[in-house]
């Protein structure tokens, strides 16, 4: 069986509301980003982390549009939410996603399952097109990063579930509340997790200009 848990407890601190209500052609962008998934066939299951208080709005929303999705109760960092979500899971692959990405490409979630079956452990990412520079507070440039092996994480990500749920018990334990995304986690504590190469398209909506891009691409897309 396999799961996929969006998380949708942040504050959208940076873009000043609740961005996943706001709308992409004519959708809350939380439900495009559920919707996507739902197109994919090999997966059996969808929960959406949010705040205690969303949770019968994100439900009502999810019924409006005929999507059969579980909401649970997130928790403040994101690494809780996720974690809250996994428990709340059947899958035994289980693939996590930012609620804000709310164009990805079915073949991209497909390619991301078939790695995690193979490899145990997988995230998307793209390679960056620019240079990338290494700075530290002081803002000095110490290096720069070639781009033939760097790579830039996106979402979804995929993991077996023992996995996934070892490394995040081990996280909380430990307060380490910094990682920014799953793969980091799992590889700190000691999985290696491979790369599939993702598609440009799956942006993450983090500043009012990336609205104005999601309906831009989202467009061109159903043109296509």
């Amino acid at each position: 069986m396999i799961s996929v848990v969006i998380t949708a407890a942040g504050n959208s601190t940076r873009f000043g509301e609740n961005k996943l209500l706001l709308e992409i052609a004519g959708k809350p962008m939380i439900v495009r980003t559920v919707e996507q998934f739902s197109k994919c066939s090999k997966l059996d299951e969808m929960i959406v982390a949010t705040r205690k208080q969303d949770i019968p709005l994100y439900q009502e929303l999810f019924n409006r549009h005929n999507l059969s999705v579980l909401v649970v109760e997130g928790g403040s960092e994101r690494i809780e939410s996720v974690y809250k979500g996994v428990k709340a899971s059947k899958g035994n692959i289980i693939l996590t996603h930012d609620g804000a990405r709310a164009l990805t490409p079915v073949w991209l979630i497909e390619n991301l399952i078939k790695a995690v079956e193979e490899y145990g452990a997988a995230m998307t990412a793209v390679p960056p097109t620019a240079t990338i520079k290494y700075a530290e507070d002081d803002l000095i440039i110490q290096r720069s990063l070639a781009r033939a092996t760097t790579w830039i994480a996106q979402t979804p990500q995929g993991f077996k579930r023992d996995i996934l749920l070892s490394a995040l018990e081990s996280a909380i334990n430990d307060q380490y509340f910094v990682a920014t995304d799953d793969s980091e986690i799992v590889a700190m504590y000691g999985h290696k997790v491979k790369i599939v190469a993702g598609d440009f398209i799956n942006m993450k909506v983090t500043v009012k200009s990336d609205l104005v891009i999601a309906n831009e691409l989202f467009s061109q897309s159903l043109s296509s």
